[in-house]
């Protein structure tokens, strides 16, 4: 049976909480040679992205992405985060912004693996499949 990253991820994270600095070093060399052993040495990086996950979920935190056609004002940006607030209980919010001219305008909203599309392209190939319909 092979060990998926979320379940590595969450065995390290389960095996490193609490632990003194020393003990942490102790784990995580033996967490590497049990990779090395079930020839899972590649996964490390999303191993280490999942584990992020975890600890920031533990803290509180959720981080996010959010890209839109041009930069967002103050207002834009706070309304993104109070959303994300509501919707996960997250007490802080780490939005990352991006800028793509290709989605025209609106928004695309990335987080916990969900993707909330409102840019304006999205709803025109919408709005044409209806049409086409």
């Amino acid at each position: 049976m092979k060990i998926t990253v979320k379940q590595y991820a969450r065995s390290l994270y389960e095996l490193i909480e609490g632990k003194s600095k020393t003990e942490v070093k102790e784990v995580i060399t033996n967490f590497i040679n049990f990779l090395v052993k079930n020839r899972d040495l590649n996964k490390a990086e999303e191993i280490i992205n999942e584990l992020e996950k975890f600890w920031s979920e533990a803290d509180g935190e959720l981080k996010a992405e959010i890209i839109s056609a041009r930069g967002l004002g103050k207002e834009a940006r706070n309304l993104a985060i109070d959303y994300l607030k509501d919707k996960t209980k997250s007490e802080k919010i780490i939005l990352e912004e991006k800028v793509d001219k290709k989605i025209l305008g609106g928004f695309i909203l990335r987080y916990e693996g969900k993707i909330i599309d409102g840019s304006l392209k999205n709803n025109l190939e919408n709005l044409k499949a209806k049409m086409e319909v």
